[in-house]
């Protein structure tokens, strides 16, 4: 494994790269002389621009020898400090590809100017790298409408306190297999409408998203998070600082038949204020969102706000597979040997009662005592061919504002766990164009 050298200030491609005395011009130099697991030094001052398109092709490296380009300050050979300043620039309607198994710090690329739709595309060329990037910027000056920052190829792709920025609103991300941690857009970009698209049009593709810890705010009010596509996504964002006055989707659907099963999208703790407690999940057969008006007294809060959960289901839901499930609610437990009941409390706006064929109850224990292997009950209709019966009738006490006909019930399982550990429950709703509220404070007696 060697070192290279890569300085545009004074470097040149015909040098070997060795020393900053002799660096290399361009990082595409580098590549052109790299080998798996090789450390590619970009000094800080290095600004290299291009009036035509640019592939980083690192290629040779391997999962168990990725090749390191790192931001480096040149005062020390090999350097003992990163940077964050080097840049790749394109110019005019010029895309920056970067391909391989590769470690990437402090690198800020740019793609294009003028009135182009520019890429900066990362993982091109296949579907087996994994590439990791931190503190780096992904610009796209560029105003073209359909300006992207493109990471479509099932290789993975992990972001650790990088940012974005683009040149028109409807610029945006094209991403498969991304885990965003830090960072977010950069302010001055335009005030994108759209954070993430999905890519592609490969139906048999799937998508796994997580986007973490990231500050959002330069977007547009009404910035969607997502967008259902042809392939199936599983995808989460969690712990984001959003535009002032958000009044956009964790995703857009057109219509029910653009869900594509096991589609999944949640939204945890993310806000333009300070509120902390924010969630929204949406399935193909309905949502889940906070609720801090229509809540259980005495229930979940916390520590300050009351809070339930609504779940809202579309006309597509019904008994026994079209089913909106909550997330689960866990609780530690220490008894074994003795049966204990878990209660979820619900409330609906109806006389009617709902049955067991419309919600209910799935609860996870362990219930071996030689191994650590769940057990799944639940207080649903015994089978697909059993008698509905109303789930059971409720005490407690909820806020019921603007109803006209509250109607508490409980879901509740018994069983008897053999060893000490956590017990999961969630609550599933079939009943189509149902609302009902659920307190996600679990009762274990």
């Amino acid at each position: 494994m060697a070192a290279i050298y890569v300085r545009s200030t004074d470097g040149s491609n015909l040098d070997n790269g060795s020393t900053w005395a002799l660096a290399k011009a361009s990082i595409a130099g580098a590549a052109a002389i790299e080998s798996a697991g090789d450390d590619i030094y970009v000094s800080q001052s290095h600004a290299e621009s291009f009036a035509s398109a640019i592939t980083i092709n690192l290629q040779t490296g391997t999962l168990t020898a990725p090749v390191k380009l790192v931001g480096a300050n040149d005062a020390a050979e090999p350097p003992t400090a990163v940077s964050t300043a080097p840049t790749v620039t394109t110019t005019g309607n010029n895309n920056i590809t970067v391909d391989g198994n590769i470690y990437v710090y402090g690198i800020n690329f740019f793609a294009g100017t003028g009135a182009y739709s520019t890429q900066v595309i990362l993982s091109n060329a296949s579907d087996n790298f994994r590439q990791v990037y931190e503190n780096c910027t992904f610009q796209v000056p560029a105003t073209g409408a359909s300006g992207r920052v493109v990471a479509a190829s099932s290789s993975e792709h992990v972001w650790k306190n990088c940012s974005v920025k683009f040149g028109h609103v409807n610029q945006t991300l094209s991403c498969r297999h991304l885990h965003w941690n830090g960072g977010g857009i950069i302010s001055g970009s335009s005030a994108i409408t759209k954070l993430m698209e999905q890519p592609g049009s490969s139906a048999a593709t799937r998508r796994l998203i997580l986007l973490e810890n990231l500050d959002l705010s330069a977007g547009a009010a009404g910035m969607n998070i997502f967008e259902t596509g042809t392939a199936s996504q599983r995808c989460v964002i969690r712990n984001c600082k959003l535009p002032a006055s958000w009044t956009g989707s964790v995703v857009t659907v057109s219509a029910f038949t653009s869900w594509k099963p096991p589609d999944r999208y949640a939204m945890y703790n993310c806000d333009d204020g300070d509120t902390n407690y924010r969630l929204w999940i949406k399935e193909p057969f309905g949502n889940v969102k906070d609720e801090t008006t229509l809540v259980r007294t005495g229930g979940a809060s916390d520590g300050t706000t009351p809070l339930s959960w609504k779940m809202t289901t579309g006309a597509e839901a019904k008994w026994p597979i079209n089913y909106l499930a909550t997330d689960e609610i866990v609780i530690w437990n220490e008894t074994t040997g003795s049966a204990i009941t878990a209660t979820v409390e619900i409330l609906h706006d109806s006389a009617t009662n709902l049955t067991d064929r419309e919600i209910w109850l799935e609860c996870n224990y362990l219930g071996d005592a030689s191994f650590p292997v769940g057990t799944l009950v639940t207080d649903r209709a015994a089978d697909i061919l059993a008698t509905a019966a109303d789930q059971a009738a409720s005490t407690e006490t909820w806020t019921t504002t603007g109803m006209s006909d509250p109607n508490t019930q409980k879901l509740s399982v018994t069983f008897t766990p053999e060893q000490k550990g956590y017990i999961s429950v969630t609550v599933h709703l079939a009943k189509a164009s149902a609302t009902v509220y659920v307190c996600p404070k679990l009762t274990v007696a």
